[in-house]
């Protein structure tokens, strides 16, 4: 079960990270991004809560990030240091408060093959992943509007039955703004704002 939560963590992280462009960050200057997250079961609001905050330097790169609890706990802190583009340091400190460089940081998974798409612009499409004897576990479909914002990232499962889709909202700047998650059968999960500082 540990192991399966740490690759949805991973995924859902990976996916955060790369929603809000770098090109949008330099030119809208943007500081940070904060995260409030509204989870809902059955319907109704049982839970809102800050739960990420990021910062970034002139260049656009994420320099802090860190996630929350429901209870507002910290759950996990990133930290980076750029030599221009470069990355030349990391620390994550995760949610045992055990600090790792970034060469020590694996996701737990003893197994993990993945296929990609990508449109002609360089957009992902498509992520497949497989077991050990090649099967399919899940699949993510993703598109994206004529900016190259993502718009929906639905996932489905071995069978082919969607699992979860997940739609982004944009303002006129072509800033994220929302993040609304759906269960099977399109039931609301999770609805994510997202404020801007400058």
């Amino acid at each position: 079960m540990r192991l399966i939560t740490s690759l949805v963590l991973s995924c859902l992280l990976a996916v955060a990270v790369s929603a809000q462009s770098k090109k949008d960050i330099r030119l809208y200057k943007i500081k940070g991004v904060t995260e409030t997250t509204v989870v809902y079961e059955g319907g109704k609001e049982v839970a809102n809560y800050r739960s990420e905050i990021k910062k970034f330097d002139k260049e656009g790169n994420t320099i802090e990030n860190i996630t929350y609890n429901r209870d507002g706990s910290v759950r996990r802190k990133e930290a980076a240091k750029y030599s221009g583009k470069d990355k030349v340091e990391e620390l994550v400190q995760d949610v045992n408060n055990q600090k790792k460089n970034d060469e020590d940081n694996d996701d737990g998974a003893k197994y993990k093959h993945t296929t990609s798409k990508y449109n002609s612009t360089g957009d992902k499409t498509e992520e497949v992943w497989y077991n050990e004897k090649g099967a399919v576990i899940k699949k993510e479909l993703y598109t994206y509007n004529a900016r190259g914002d993502r718009l929906t990232e639905t996932t489905y499962d071995a069978a082919g039955k969607v699992t979860r889709k997940t739609v982004y909202t944009y303002d006129a700047k072509g800033l994220k703004t929302d993040k609304k998650v759906y269960g099977p059968g399109d039931v609301l999960q999770k609805h994510v704002k997202y404020t801007y500082s400058y």
